[in-house]
C-alpha cells in the first residue's frame, strides 16, 4: 500500500508504517508455507513407501560350490545354488548357476554363469574349452574373458573361501 491509499490517521497515534506486511500478504505467505510443509510430509512418506528397503545394503550370501575333494583339478565343475532375496516388498528364492575350476586343487576360480550381454546362462563346452552363450553366440575363455560376440564385459569372478573342506562362493 502506498501512502496515498492509506486512510487518514490521528496524529496522536503516530504515522503509518509502509514497510509493515499487510494482512492479505501475511495470509498468502502463511498459505504457501503450510502448503509446502504438507507437500514435504506427504512427499517424504510417499518416497519412503516407493523406495522401501531397496537402499539397504544386501547381506553377504555365501553358497556352497562343492566339497574340495570332489572338485578335481583341471576340470570345470558346474554348481547350482539357491539363495533367499529380499526387495522392498517381498521375499523370494533365486536360483543361479556358477562354474568352478582349479589347476592345482589349492586355489579355485569361481565364475558366475550369467552372460554380461543379456543375462543368459552360459554353458561350458568341453570339446572347445570355452563358455558359450546360447542367446547371441557370445564366447568366453575358461577364465571368463570375452572371445567373441556381443558381451561387453567378462564373466563375473566370485570371491571364494574354503571352510571345513567345502568351497564357498560369495554371490
Amino acid at each position: 500500500m502506498s501512502k496515498d491509499n492509506l486512510p487518514p490517521l490521528d496524529p496522536q497515534k503516530g504515522s503509518w508504517d509502509e514497510e509493515a506486511i499487510s494482512r492479505r500478504r501475511f495470509l498468502e505467505i502463511g498459505f504457501w508455507v503450510a502448503t509446502g510443509a504438507a507437500g514435504l510430509v506427504v512427499g517424504g512418506a510417499g518416497t519412503r513407501f516407493l523406495v522401501g528397503d531397496s537402499l539397504k545394503p544386501k547381506p553377504e550370501q555365501w553358497v556352497k560350490v562343492g566339497e574340495v575333494a570332489d572338485l578335481l583339478a583341471g576340470q570345470v565343475h558346474k554348481a547350482i545354488y539357491t539363495v533367499r532375496t529380499y526387495d522392498a516388498w517381498r521375499e523370494a528364492e533365486e536360483t543361479g548357476l556358477i562354474y568352478c575350476f582349479s589347476d592345482d586343487s589349492a586355489e579355485y576360480t569361481v565364475l558366475d554363469a550369467t552372460c554380461s550381454h543379456l543375462g543368459c546362462n552360459v554353458h561350458w563346452q568341453e570339446e572347445t574349452s570355452k563358455f558359450a552363450c546360447p542367446c547371441h553366440n557370445g564366447a568366453f575363455t575358461r577364465e571368463g574373458e570375452v572371445i567373441s560376440g556381443p558381451p561387453p564385459a567378462p564373466l563375473r569372478r566370485l570371491q571364494t573361501k574354503i571352510e571345513n573342506g567345502v568351497l564357498l562362493a560369495l554371490v
